[in-house]
């Protein structure tokens, strides 16, 4: 869409009017800011629906004003957006709109904000322009000119467009064809990225799997009693065959949410839903963790979704831990390790689920590479298998032709006067030459090495291998070099030996000798080979295949596969047996129309949510759309209709002084403390008491909010300092300690966290054993520290929160901390707010954790200095100030020595407020008055 002076093309890119990036390109500039655009038509989200026609369309506007509340955001900070020169702009050839852009690097203004350097990626929305944007009205200059590109993406392969690139990229942008002097843009803007909400229009379009969501809008609860009746007859309750050794280490409420996923799973009449509870600390990774494991070794074709990739690599690798450490009783540790590995896949960005060690060996891009290297014609399986089997079976014969080459390249060519060849003396030629033995353990040596490699990755990366023959296989080849290598073995009659066969008749001087055992073992050896190598024939593997073709054969052998609930959409188009069962972990953190995407993948018929309601909800930009109820999750809505949910109800993260307050308000004290958070050892000092025990409110009223770099955020300057001088003394105090220490620093606002990073700077970045982490409350959702500092920041007369009051978001920095949790906030403003925080006041007040901040003297002088170079002195002046509260005496001052104050203050180094009294020229105009 080429736009000069704000007017719009109607190109389209192609002809499906459908298209979310159509109807984004086909908005003007005057749409996108207009927040009324869609008012009209974004109803409230029903709790019931009447069809699923009904159920699909009534998130279609709320997610088009959602879109479009995005970009406004954007645009209005258009000058702190990441943006690049544009070097070469050309258009690809017999692609209709598609252009390849050369750019330089990556102007990040945004990373100033701690975010992480922006990288060009596909679903990208970008501005292209002829000129640097500063405003929104830039936008609307006269003769300035503009478009909107969205960066190219190709859906359902195994990965993201490899060749897109930060600097070298292609877009899909709608321009007019200027045939004698065409446009060429010189910057690039990024606003937004659309491929989630692209998705999720998709999947509300599509006409897929209708079963499970047919079920989900089901309110009759008793189609449940009848589907609880149909689960329980048969074999017996699921739940009573679950492996005691998995789950020995499960509470009760655990084992019990386990056992009432499997049972719904037994009755194949009808669909199914089933709802796991998990508050904070309450072991849910745990409980899913077993809960996929028993689902993997029953063979049961699972995919696991989450809102976010840290979340899925999570539970992905608590299931590969679980694998590993549940045949520890088995002969070796190939068997134990490599049993299901080939049926648990990951797939997503790479750098945004971090693949390590941790989940390499199940992650989608190494798995596509190691099983194209299997598959080569030259260091491929059979390759390997050929030439095992060859230097077994016939490593005499080839040893006399490796002597006879030997022979020729020594041989010298040349002739006597009377033309005849001249050669070496036979006995030069055979000087030196390689014994039998060392070329026969040479040989195995090289051979064996590359072919146990190859075997593992069809152990690994291929379920269908019969990885009990090939850990045999592995065994006998172990034994077989051990053998060959540990004995004196005298190279003729080791020659003689090896020249045997099963037919030929060679007498061993007993049955128990070295040389018998080493030809027996050969010999089972040869026998095993050949038994790999027919099985993994019937495999039908192809010699050669795509990257692509490969990652759908990973597909398809994978029986539990994780993924965010958006890359779901890739497994729409593989063709492979349905995964009837679909796990939403985070469920609640989901908006609900997200979970219709994996929802609607082919197959699904069971489902099982894992959340917490009570926790944060996704996060929504559009107050239109918030109002209709689209940031709410399928999770909160079921729970609302009287869905049956399995309550984890004992807390093994929190101190029981840290606990207590989240659960009577956010839990009807229906959450228990475990054994190991009520033992002595819990109980940590890390600075003195009792301000800094286990859970304390320090209270700031000198602090003042205001409004961050941004424009938007809040900070308190005053909290800023008090952190800075906390993590300082908590430093020295850990300093020579011997045990690990996690900090984390919470704000509910961005400004508050920016500003806390600046101060920290790298001071705490690279210390072994002392970590100190600084993020939102929703960047710190899912996570936990041995402490915890909360920064409120609110500090005004007027009792004004705003966000601050949402019991969610609360409830989520209240639960992160493990041994001590610290809040600072004004009490007086948060009291004021008639919200939970006033609720959360009264309870410290009760139990003795209320402080003032100047109870602590260091705390104390740390207000002084920061009012002093904030220029706040009018604060000092104030009677309930730091300066005054815990005076034995108060002052009460005259104009004439508040304006002498401020001028001696404003040339002075120090304020010692003692010493300034008793010398000042304005001594006289004080009035004190005894403090009772």
């Amino acid at each position: 869409m080429d736009r000069a002076e704000g007017g719009s093309s109607s190109n389209r890119r192609r002809d499906d009017p459908n298209d979310l990036t159509d109807i984004v390109f086909s908005w003007s500039l005057h749409d996108i800011l207009n927040e009324n655009l869609y008012h009209d038509r974004v109803e409230t989200i029903p709790e019931t629906f009447q069809s699923v026609q009904h159920y699909l369309g009534s998130f279609v506007y709320p997610l088009l004003e959602e879109t479009r509340a995005s970009l406004c955001s954007s645009l209005e900070n258009i000058s702190s957006l990441p943006f690049t020169e544009i070097y070469d702009f050309a258009e690809c050839k017999g692609s209709g709109n598609s252009y390849a852009v050369r750019a330089g690097r990556w102007s990040n203004e945004s990373n100033t904000r701690g975010k992480g350097t922006y990288k060009t990626l596909p679903g990208d929305i970008l501005i292209l322009t002829d000129a640097k944007l500063a405003t929104v009205p830039d936008l609307e200059r006269s003769g300035r000119r503009w478009v909107f590109a969205s960066v190219r993406m190709i859906e359902g392969d195994y990965e993201e467009d490899k060749a897109t690139s930060s600097t070298n990229f292609k877009v899909e942008a709608l321009l007019n064809h200027e045939v004698h002097n065409p446009w060429r843009p010189k910057y690039a803007i990024f606003l937004i990225n659309i491929v989630t909400n692209r998705r999720i229009w998709n999947a509300l379009h599509m006409s897929l799997n209708l079963d499970i969501v047919k079920e989900v809008l089901c309110t009759d609860l008793v189609a449940d009693k009848v589907s609880n009746l149909c689960i329980t007859k048969g074999n017996g309750s699921a739940s009573e065959s679950l492996d005691e050794r998995l789950c020995h280490d499960l509470n009760e409420s655990q084992k019990k949410a386990v056992g009432a996923c499997l049972n719904k799973l037994q009755c194949e009449n009808k669909p199914s839903v089933e709802l796991i509870w998990g508050p904070p600390g309450t072991g849910k990774t745990k409980t899913v963790a077993t809960l996929l494991f028993t689902l993997l070794r029953r063979k049961h074709r699972t995919t696991v979704c989450a809102s976010t990739n840290v979340a899925i690599k999570e539970v992905a690798s608590r299931v590969l831990k679980l694998l590993k450490e549940s045949d520890s009783g088995t002969s070796t540790e190939t068997e134990s390790s490599l049993s299901y590995l080939g049926d648990v896949l990951v797939f997503g960005n790479k750098e945004r689920l971090k693949v390590d060690s941790d989940i390499e060996e199940i992650y989608l891009e190494h798995r596509v590479d190691c099983v194209a290297e299997c598959l080569s014609m030259v260091i491929g399986w059979q390759q390997c298998l050929t030439s095992m089997i060859d230097t077994l079976a016939d490593c005499v014969h080839q040893y006399h032709i490796f002597l006879e080459n030997e022979r020729t390249k020594r041989r010298k060519p040349g002739s006597d006067d009377d033309g005849s060849e001249c050669i070496s003396s036979e006995e030069d030629v055979n000087c030196e030459l390689k014994s039998f033995l060392e070329f026969f353990r040479d040989r195995v040596k090289a051979t064996v090495h590359p072919l146990r490699r190859c075997l593992y990755i069809f152990c690994t990366h291929v379920s269908k291998a019969n990885t009990q023959n090939i850990t045999s296989l592995l065994n006998l080849l172990g034994c077989f070099e051990t053998l060959l290598c540990g004995e004196k073995w005298g190279s003729e009659i080791m020659e003689i030996t090896l020249s045997c066969d099963e037919r030929t008749q060679f007498s061993f001087e007993t049955s128990v000798s070295p040389l018998y055992n080493l030809y027996k073992k050969r010999q089972e050896c040869l026998s095993m080979l050949l038994t790999v190598r027919d099985s993994l024939k019937d495999l039908r593997l192809p010699n050669f295949m795509s990257k692509a073709m490969i990652a759908k054969f990973c597909y398809q052998n994978a029986s539990l596969i994780f993924c965010t609930a958006s890359s779901s959409y890739k497994l729409y188009p593989v063709e492979m047996e349905p995964l009837n069962l679909l796990v939403i972990d985070e469920a609640a953190q989901l908006k609900e129309c997200e979970s219709v995407i994996p929802l609607r993948l082919p197959g699904v018929k069971h489902l099982i949510l894992v959340g917490d309601e009570c926790q944060l909800p996704a996060m929504v930009e559009s107050k239109v759309s918030n109002r209709a109820g689209f940031g709410r999750s399928l999770f909160e809505r079921l729970s609302s209709l009287g869905y049956s949910r399995q309550l984890l109800n004992i807390q093994y993260r929190m101190h029981p002084s840290i606990s207590l307050f989240p659960t009577s308000n956010f839990y009807q004290n229906q959450i228990l403390d475990g054994p190991n958070v009520k033992s002595k050892d819990y109980r940590k000092s890390y600075l003195p008491w009792p301000m800094f025990g286990p859970y304390s409110f320090i209270n700031i009223p000198d602090g003042r909010e205001q409004i961050g770099d941004d424009g938007c955020s809040l900070r308190n300057p005053v909290e800023v300092e008090v952190i800075s001088r906390i993590l300082r003394n908590l430093y020295r105090a850990w300093y020579g300690s011997e045990e690990d220490l996690t900090v984390g620093v919470i704000s509910p606002y961005a400004a508050q966290v920016a500003a806390v990073q600046a101060k920290l700077g790298k001071k705490y970045g690279n210390i072994k054993g002392f970590m100190v982490k600084v993020k939102t409350v929703d960047g710190f959702q899912g996570g936990e520290e041995d402490i915890v500092i909360i920064s409120t920041v609110r500090s005004n007369s007027h009792g004004t929160i705003g966000f601050l009051s949402d019991t969610n978001r609360t409830n989520t920095a209240l639960t992160r901390a493990r041994y001590c949790l610290w809040i600072l906030g004004d009490g007086k403003t948060l009291t004021a707010s008639k919200s939970v925080w006033e609720a959360l006041l009264d309870d410290a007040k009760s139990r003795g954790c209320f402080f003032n901040v100047d109870d602590d003297k260091d705390l104390a002088t740390v207000i002084l200095d920061v009012k002093k170079e904030n220029n706040e002195l009018d604060d000092l002046l104030d009677r309930s100030s730091v300066l005054f509260r815990n005076a034995r005496w108060k002052v009460l001052f005259s104009d004439n020595f508040l304006k002498s104050f401020r001028e001696l203050t404003s040339l002075s180094t120090k304020c010692q407020s003692s010493s300034f009294c008793q010398n000042s020229p304005v001594a006289g105009d004080q009035r004190r008055e005894t403090c009772i």
